[in-house]
């Protein structure tokens, strides 16, 4: 069992390892627990089991992309000193698929979920959950999947080419005519629309599946 008592005036842990647990191992779970922040790229230590008997754990220097600790080791009457470097990457928050996402499917909220991956992945993907609801997938995204830009598509009302309604209104006036969208529209885009009786182009605004209104 562990346990963890913070030393402040000299900045060191001492620490209980579990019972056959490796240098690399101990430092992988150390890092894990302090620094959440973090996740562990590879760790530059001696791979052998370390004595049940308490550690000394300080670290040395810390930048971007390495941790640098020393692990001051108590074998009976024996000491030891041990250098252990780990290569790190920053985690940050990233919108994932909490569960297979079917393609064509319109994305909710449940569908979706936000974990801290290493930025290198999340620079590829949302931060924020508003930006993916509401569209649909292209492919099939697996459950704890980066969810990318690539991945979505707009939750397209009209489709380009496509028959629509186009509704003209003017103060107590109502007209309804057929058109032909020039564009792919979702909820609230501006499309061109061709009236198909003169051929004339319309800006119209998409309100509905296959509907659009008028803009003057």
């Amino acid at each position: 069992m562990r346990f963890f008592l913070l030393v402040l005036s000299f900045f060191i842990l001492t620490v209980s390892p579990s019972s056959g647990e490796t240098v690399k191992g101990f430092i992988r779970h150390y890092v894990k627990v302090h620094f959440p922040d973090k996740a562990v790229v590879f760790v530059s230590a001696p791979d052998r089991e370390l004595p049940s008997d308490s550690v000394e754990v300080s670290l040395l220097s810390e930048d971007r992309y390495y941790l640098r600790f020393r692990i001051f080791v108590r074998d009976g009457k024996r000491e030891e000193v041990i250098h252990a470097n780990v290569r790190v990457a920053s985690l940050k928050p990233v919108v994932v698929a909490s569960r297979d996402i079917l393609p064509k499917t319109l994305i909710r909220k449940d569908d979706l979920a936000v974990k801290k991956v290493p930025e290198i992945r999340a620079s590829m993907g949302f931060d924020s959950v508003k930006d993916v609801v509401g569209k649909r997938a292209k492919r099939l995204i697996k459950a704890g999947s980066v969810i990318k830009p690539a991945d979505l598509t707009p939750d397209f009302k009209v489709f380009k080419n496509a028959p629509v309604k186009v509704i003209y209104t003017s103060g107590n006036i109502k007209i309804e005519m057929i058109g032909q969208a020039l564009q792919n529209g979702a909820l609230g885009d501006i499309i061109e629309v061709k009236n198909i009786s003169t051929g004339k182009k319309l800006l119209c605004r998409v309100i509905g599946s296959g509907v659009v209104e008028f803009v003057p």
